[in-house]
């Protein structure tokens, strides 16, 4: 099965290309699709996060903020996915929540590990940073639109698009030589190889003729 997936490598790259396309084009044209977009993920990064996030603090203050956190990332993506099926939605909501959502994940982070001495490292030191800076120009700047996303995410699935194209046609042409070359190697005959036969350079003994008189001193002897 690896193999397969090693082989026709390109085939799923090919469809790759061609859904980032279509998503990136869709995004573009309905950009309410943001919503369910974030909506969604907010969902899913609170289910999924809930049980190990709780089950492995100690601490029991952490355990209830961590746990208030994870039902208000849920309730924001429940927001979100309800403003996208509406005709005249909020723009502004999906960047409140998602910038208030960010926010919250770094200050609770420094709360946890300055406060209540939870340990961390630095992957999570600078991540979280970047979590709580980028939630604050989120919510005080305006790029954070529906309509700036949509050229952002188009942008972006080109770029992924021609990337992801690249390497499946290196990935197809490589197919196709290799199966050039196996079908090349079938129609090579292997040479016959032909048994040397070593003559004998001394004639049979019966075929040498013994003139008369050494006859006659063999019979003498």
């Amino acid at each position: 099965m690896k193999n397969f997936f090693k082989k026709y490598l390109w085939l799923f790259e090919f469809f790759g290309v061609a859904i980032i396309l279509a998503v990136g084009i869709f995004a573009f044209v309905k950009e309410e699709v943001f919503l369910y977009i974030a909506g969604f993920a907010l969902i899913v990064f609170g289910l999924f996060r809930i049980y190990p996030l709780v089950k492995t603090t100690k601490d029991q203050v952490l355990k209830i903020i961590f746990t208030i956190e994870i039902a208000f990332n849920i309730i924001a993506g429940i927001f979100l996915v309800l403003e996208g099926g509406k005709e005249n939605y909020n723009q502004n909501l999906m960047r409140y929540l998602v910038g208030s959502v960010l926010y919250i994940r770094g200050a609770i982070y420094f709360f946890a590990t300055v406060i209540r001495k939870e340990a961390t490292d630095y992957a999570q030191f600078i991540t979280h940073l970047i979590f709580i800076t980028l939630g604050l120009i989120i919510m005080a700047t305006k790029f954070f639109t529906i309509d700036n996303l949509a050229w952002v995410v188009l942008i972006i699935a080109i770029i992924s698009a021609l990337f992801i194209g690249a390497s499946g046609y290196r990935n197809y042409k490589n197919f196709r030589y290799e199966g050039l070359a196996r079908e090349e190697t079938k129609k090579i005959k292997k040479p016959k190889v032909e048994k040397n036969v070593i003559e004998d350079p001394k004639p049979a003994k019966d075929n040498v003729i013994i003139p008369e008189e050494e006859k006659r001193e063999e019979l003498n002897l």
